[in-house]
Protein backbone atom coordinates (compact mmCIF):
# COMPACT_ATOMS: atom_id res chain seq x y z
CA UNK A 1 0.00 0.00 0.00
CA UNK A 2 1.08 3.15 -0.45
CA UNK A 3 2.63 5.69 2.64
CA UNK A 4 0.15 8.23 1.08
CA UNK A 5 -2.97 5.83 1.20
CA UNK A 6 -2.55 4.92 4.80
CA UNK A 7 -5.50 5.85 6.87
CA UNK A 8 -4.44 7.64 9.92
CA UNK A 9 -6.26 8.83 13.34
CA UNK A 10 -4.84 11.45 15.01
CA UNK A 11 -6.47 13.13 18.56
CA UNK A 12 -5.34 16.19 20.33
CA UNK A 13 -6.33 18.38 22.85
CA UNK A 14 -5.10 21.97 23.70
CA UNK A 15 -5.72 25.41 25.48
CA UNK A 16 -7.00 28.91 23.44
CA UNK A 17 -5.40 31.92 23.42
CA UNK A 18 -8.72 33.59 24.24
CA UNK A 19 -12.26 32.25 24.39
CA UNK A 20 -13.35 32.14 20.66
CA UNK A 21 -16.86 34.20 19.96
CA UNK A 22 -20.07 32.44 18.44
CA UNK A 23 -18.90 34.19 15.53
CA UNK A 24 -15.20 33.43 15.77
CA UNK A 25 -16.64 29.29 15.97
CA UNK A 26 -18.91 30.12 12.94
CA UNK A 27 -15.77 31.02 11.29
CA UNK A 28 -13.71 28.45 11.86
CA UNK A 29 -16.86 25.73 11.61
CA UNK A 30 -17.24 26.84 7.59
CA UNK A 31 -12.99 26.81 7.00
CA UNK A 32 -12.45 23.13 8.62
CA UNK A 33 -15.81 21.65 7.05
CA UNK A 34 -15.17 22.74 3.71
CA UNK A 35 -11.33 22.05 4.09
CA UNK A 36 -12.00 19.00 5.74
CA UNK A 37 -14.79 17.90 3.17
CA UNK A 38 -12.04 18.70 0.50
CA UNK A 39 -9.47 16.41 2.52
CA UNK A 40 -11.81 13.27 3.04
CA UNK A 41 -10.80 14.07 6.74
CA UNK A 42 -13.30 12.85 9.08
CA UNK A 43 -13.94 13.44 12.87
CA UNK A 44 -15.03 15.90 15.34
CA UNK A 45 -13.89 18.70 17.03
CA UNK A 46 -15.31 20.03 20.03
CA UNK A 47 -14.52 23.77 21.64
CA UNK A 48 -15.79 24.35 25.10
CA UNK A 49 -14.24 26.44 28.09
CA UNK A 50 -11.58 27.66 25.97
CA UNK A 51 -10.25 24.24 25.47
CA UNK A 52 -10.21 22.54 22.15
CA UNK A 53 -10.27 18.59 21.76
CA UNK A 54 -10.40 16.75 17.92
CA UNK A 55 -9.78 13.62 16.58
CA UNK A 56 -8.90 14.02 12.58
CA UNK A 57 -8.65 10.65 10.95
CA UNK A 58 -7.82 10.55 6.65
CA UNK A 59 -5.04 10.22 4.24
CA UNK A 60 -1.88 9.98 6.21
CA UNK A 61 -0.63 13.21 3.96
CA UNK A 62 -3.66 14.93 5.08
CA UNK A 63 -3.54 14.39 8.22
CA UNK A 64 -0.17 15.71 8.58
CA UNK A 65 -0.49 18.59 6.68
CA UNK A 66 -3.82 19.84 8.95
CA UNK A 67 -1.59 18.92 11.98
CA UNK A 68 1.22 20.95 10.97
CA UNK A 69 -1.06 23.54 10.62
CA UNK A 70 -2.96 23.34 13.87
CA UNK A 71 0.69 23.40 15.86
CA UNK A 72 1.24 26.50 13.99
CA UNK A 73 -2.10 28.48 14.81
CA UNK A 74 -1.85 30.94 17.23
CA UNK A 75 -5.62 30.25 18.89
CA UNK A 76 -3.64 27.33 20.26
CA UNK A 77 -1.60 26.82 23.41
CA UNK A 78 -0.54 23.85 25.56
CA UNK A 79 -1.10 21.59 22.39
CA UNK A 80 -0.67 17.56 23.63
CA UNK A 81 -1.02 14.73 21.06
CA UNK A 82 -2.76 12.31 22.47
CA UNK A 83 -3.13 9.62 19.58
CA UNK A 84 -1.32 9.25 16.36
CA UNK A 85 -1.89 5.71 14.91
CA UNK A 86 -2.62 4.11 11.46
CA UNK A 87 -6.56 2.65 11.66
CA UNK A 88 -8.41 0.13 9.10
CA UNK A 89 -11.67 1.74 9.42
CA UNK A 90 -12.56 5.01 10.46
CA UNK A 91 -14.32 6.03 13.54
CA UNK A 92 -16.68 8.80 12.21
CA UNK A 93 -18.66 8.94 8.61
CA UNK A 94 -18.34 13.11 8.39
CA UNK A 95 -16.53 15.91 10.01
CA UNK A 96 -18.48 17.81 12.60
CA UNK A 97 -17.78 20.08 15.50
CA UNK A 98 -19.55 20.74 18.95
CA UNK A 99 -19.15 24.05 20.95
CA UNK A 100 -21.43 26.44 22.93
CA UNK A 101 -25.07 27.40 20.76
CA UNK A 102 -23.77 25.52 17.70
CA UNK A 103 -27.27 24.48 17.24
CA UNK A 104 -27.90 28.20 16.15
CA UNK A 105 -25.94 27.22 13.66
CA UNK A 106 -29.07 26.57 11.27
CA UNK A 107 -30.42 29.74 11.99
CA UNK A 108 -27.17 31.80 10.85
CA UNK A 109 -25.35 29.22 8.13
CA UNK A 110 -27.81 26.86 6.95
CA UNK A 111 -25.38 25.24 4.37
CA UNK A 112 -23.23 23.84 7.44
CA UNK A 113 -25.86 22.13 9.62
CA UNK A 114 -24.40 19.02 8.75
CA UNK A 115 -21.55 20.11 10.37
CA UNK A 116 -23.44 20.24 13.82
CA UNK A 117 -26.21 17.88 13.31
CA UNK A 118 -26.14 13.91 14.37
CA UNK A 119 -22.76 14.26 15.92
CA UNK A 120 -20.86 11.05 16.14
CA UNK A 121 -19.07 10.45 19.38
CA UNK A 122 -17.76 7.15 19.51
CA UNK A 123 -17.71 5.97 23.37
CA UNK A 124 -15.26 3.75 22.72
CA UNK A 125 -13.03 6.40 21.12
CA UNK A 126 -9.53 7.33 23.38
CA UNK A 127 -10.07 11.36 23.39
CA UNK A 128 -13.80 10.95 24.65
CA UNK A 129 -12.49 8.46 27.50
CA UNK A 130 -10.41 11.88 28.60
CA UNK A 131 -12.71 13.99 28.19
CA UNK A 132 -15.48 11.88 30.58
CA UNK A 133 -12.76 11.87 33.13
Amino acid sequence: MNKNTQLVSLSYISNTVVDISFLGNLRLLAHSFLNNQKYNITGLLIYKNKQFAQVIEGDEAAIERIWSKIQRDTRHKDIQLLSKEPIVNRSFTKWSMLFPESEKVVEYFPDMVEAVNDLEMPVNHPLFKILAN
